[in-house]
């Protein structure tokens, strides 16, 4: 328990990489809980189960809004059957699946560790003030510190930033196993689906899609549980530091808390944007992947007729596209998060004191500055982590929205059964295809009653999406108008000379 805790079972490895460079045999293999076969046969077993209990549900409710329909008269108006609306069957829950299969204790405990770290943050600074006071204090000697003793107090500054320590390196190797456990399951589930996705499925999805799967979304989902704590518990960090503040200076405290506030359409923009810019992302890092794919499955044909220039030209064209969108995303991460959430605990004290001093509050004393300061200081992480932690989980939303989309998309099914034991299909012998490995026959396959189809006819269909209508930029309706001008301006000149050229045979 106490090397778990301390991490003394590293202390061999690190000694050992301090002396050499470390390979695959001194790390060892994994145990057998953290293999990703394990990790694949657990989620793969919750995720069926979902599915299955997403189809009886989904069936249930078709019922129910099939009946409601039926309760509706022939000549219902029209408003009246939208108001019931179309069914719209919900999806497994892969989010639900992945939490069970890691253990939702594990992770509740990780996250307990850290909500009891945060608390325990404050209490170095409400020390640091009860010592300042206490050497600013006309009578030291009958003074009450919080710890009982001056003495305590220091002892407190070292034992609280100790446990602090240690509930936060306890809670991160958690949430960073349960980061690993995902993105491992969810790359061996995508890996599992490629093999046995049918015609059908495969023509609803890329080569390029699902390697930017098995890469950028599963890479999305770790980041968010190394994010997670710093999310959950940055809130509470703020709403208690602001408290404390109050205490400290007062009603100066409403325009540290009126400046946050300005924040937030701020904050609501920034966010859109980037999830929007996210998905731009990966809709050309999918066009660009696919075109690779394809041009590296067709190089031979390409080389036969000397076509490197136009397809490199076209490669150029959608990594320009997706380093344009990707450029866009930077900014608005650096100006939205850098710029705004980083400035705004440095901001934040400067107005919280001129304030203060202006209403005439009282005066600005030692104790009430370096508390104010130390307050702020721990409102600086949660500022600076609380936008990235909603980044991430506006960029897992979306994986987790295509991890789940390709995931349901139909499979083979098994119809080669190697010796089907006796009695397992009662005796109608034409249902299933065996293959016999004790006992030789001389034709090598054999048919009867045989149906073949390119799709699978029981796969339910893709739903048609409507393209959605482009907006184009003030640039490009201009360039679109100027074309529209150039190609009216060359059909009346040709116009005009098919004229002439009457005139002059007649």
């Amino acid at each position: 328990c106490i090397s778990t805790w301390l991490l003394l079972y590293l202390s061999p490895l690190l000694k050992l990489g301090a002396t050499k460079i470390l390979d695959a045999n001194d790390v060892g293999p994994p145990s057998k809980c953290d293999r990703a076969k394990a990790c694949h046969d657990g989620v793969s077993a919750n995720w069926l189960a979902e599915v299955a209990r997403t189809k009886v549900v989904n069936d249930r409710n078709r019922e129910r809004h099939q009946a409601k329909l039926d309760k509706l008269p022939p000549d219902a108006s029209k408003k009246k059957r939208d108001r019931i609306g179309k069914f719209r069957p919900a999806a497994p829950n892969l989010a639900m699946v992945l939490w069970r299969s890691f253990g939702f204790w594990r992770v509740w405990h990780a996250i307990f560790l850290y909500v009891v770290s945060a608390l325990l943050q404050f209490m170095p600074v409400l020390i640091l003030n009860d010592l300042v006071t206490y050497f600013e204090s006309p009578d030291p000697e009958n003074y009450r510190a919080i710890m009982g003793h001056p003495w305590g107090d220091v002892a407190g500054l070292f034992v609280f930033p100790l446990l602090v320590s240690l509930f936060q390196t306890r809670s991160q190797v958690i949430l960073n196993h349960c980061a690993i456990f995902i993105r491992t399951s969810v790359s061996t589930l995508l890996f599992s689906k490629a093999l046995t996705i049918s015609a059908a499925g495969r023509a609803q999805t890329s080569t390029g899609q699902v390697v930017n799967m098995m890469s950028n979304d599963t890479q999305q989902l770790q980041r968010f549980l190394q994010f997670f704590g710093f999310t959950l518990v940055a809130p509470i960090q703020i709403v208690i530091s602001l408290i404390l503040i109050h205490r400290q200076v007062g009603n100066a405290t409403w325009v540290g808390i009126g400046f946050m506030i300005c924040l937030v359409p701020v904050n609501g923009v920034v966010f859109a944007n980037v999830s929007k810019m996210r998905r731009k992302v990966l809709k050309y890092s999918d066009a660009r992947v696919k075109m690779i794919n394809e041009i590296l499955a067709g190089i031979r044909i390409i080389k036969f007729y000397a076509w490197e220039k136009p397809f490199g030209k076209e490669v150029a064209r959608l990594r320009e596209k997706e380093l344009k969108a990707l450029t866009q995303l930077a900014y608005t991460t650096a100006i939205g998060f850098s710029l705004i959430m980083l400035s705004a605990p440095i901001i934040n004290p400067i107005l919280v004191f001129l304030t203060y001093v202006n209403i005439g509050a009282g005066s600005l004393d030692a104790a009430t500055a370096f508390t104010t300061i130390a307050l702020f200081n721990i409102m600086r992480f949660p500022f600076a982590f609380l936008p990235m932690g909603f980044l991430q989980f506006v960029q897992s939303r979306i994986a987790l929205r295509r991890l789940s989309k390709y995931l349901e998309l139909s499979e083979l099914s098994d119809y080669v059964v190697p010796n089907v034991p006796a009695g397992l299909n009662d005796g109608n012998d034409d249902d299933v295809l065996t293959i016999e490995d004790t006992k030789p026959s001389d034709p090598a396959v054999i048919i009867n009653g045989g149906t073949f189809s390119w799709v699978d006819p029981d796969a339910t269909p893709a739903p048609a999406e409507l393209p959605k209508k482009k907006h184009m930029s003030r640039k490009e309706r201009r360039e679109a108008a100027r074309k529209l001008k150039e190609e009216e301006d060359e059909g009346s000149k040709s116009s005009a000379g098919m004229d002439g050229t009457k005139r002059n045979l007649s």
